[in-house]
């Protein structure tokens, strides 16, 4: 792993989770660094296959590790059971839901209940707003949510702009904030502070604007992350991202990383050094599992930057790791 990304400690923390799951339940394993400064803490996250969702919710042959069979796990359990009982195809879409380790900040010897990040778009009839409002928030949260919050909740979904219809939205277990977090996608540049005005968004309106005139031109879209309880907090996340999936966005084949790194390097949120990290990561390789061949992908996902009051821009990467099975030619 980059050193420069991924400490030794934080490295350690990291294979502890990799350890805790099967293979076959991993879809891509990705990790969080911060860009500004020297510190290598790193977070990591699990894109779940079918079979890794179908183990969490107790419908495999193969039983979830004893680790994994406590706490918020019986509270994720019982999300996967709704996850598969409101879909047509069962479990085949969980690879729309993440499962986020703060590996970063956790020092102990044990697996600590993930934060759950899942998707989640409007047009959809099997899953409406009720239901992730009334049902899969207070299943996650573990009790009924307010009369404020669940107002705000609705608010945030319904004020989208016709374009828009991706959310995602997370359950932060490992953080004292009794909110969800909710990532609006696709959002037209001339709607975004619309939007926010409309849910009551209060944070600083100059800061975020510098930030989206600087990524538009290296984006195809600007996601938002907001947190959202009894009231709509006002720190903000800027994500500058792209349409194609992650794969066919890899930096030689899209231009634009280079400008959003360049306005990171302007504003003092990124070491050069890592962003080269970041760059030399990208690849693949190629190794035997037992009788069979496994291809090994790296890549970049996406950048960040988190806007707090009274406090300075954080610059984030988000990258990992996806294997892909390989038949063996005789």
């Amino acid at each position: 792993m980059p050193p420069l990304l991924i400490s030794d400690e934080s490295f350690e923390r990291i294979r502890r989770v990799a350890r805790s799951l099967p293979i076959f339940a991993v879809d891509f394993f990705g990790f969080e660094c911060k860009l500004g400064d020297q510190s290598a803490l790193a977070d990591c996250a699990i894109n779940l296959t079918p079979d890794g969702a179908r183990m969490l919710a107790g419908n495999h042959l193969v039983s979830p590790p004893q680790e994994l069979q406590n706490g918020s796990w019986e509270k994720l359990r019982g999300f996967y059971r709704a996850w598969a009982e409101t879909h047509a195809s069962s479990f085949e879409n969980a690879r729309a839901t993440w499962l986020e380790f703060d590996t970063s900040t956790n020092g102990t010897a044990e697996v600590s209940p993930p934060n759950l990040l899942f998707g989640y778009w409007p047009q959809e009839v099997e899953r409406p707003p009720e239901w992730i409002i009334d049902t899969i928030i207070p299943l996650l949260l573990g009790g009924a949510i307010s009369p404020e919050f669940r107002q705000n909740v609705a608010r945030c979904l319904a004020a989208r702009p016709r374009e828009t219809a991706d959310f995602q939205i997370g359950v932060m277990f490992s953080r004292n904030i009794q909110a969800v977090r909710l990532c609006v996608f696709d959002l037209p540049a001339d709607e975004v502070f619309p939007y926010l005005d409309e849910v009551g968004w209060n944070g600083d309106r100059d800061e975020l604007g510098e930030y989206l005139e600087a990524f538009q031109p290296y984006a195809d879209f600007i996601g938002l992350h907001l947190d959202v309880g009894e009231k709509i907090y006002p720190h903000i996340g800027v994500e500058p991202n792209f349409v194609a999936g992650c794969w066919a966005r890899q930096p030689h084949m899209e231009p634009r990383w280079k400008g959003q790194f360049e306005q990171l390097l302007k504003r003092g949120l990124l070491i050069p050094e890592k962003r080269d990290a970041l760059l030399a990561w990208i690849g693949h390789q190629s190794l035997l599992s037992g009788d069979q061949e496994v291809l090994l992908l790296r890549g970049l996902s996406h950048l960040k930057v988190v806007l707090r009051p009274g406090a300075q821009a954080v610059a984030k990467a988000y990258f990992g790791i996806a294997h892909r099975a390989m038949e063996i030619q005789a």
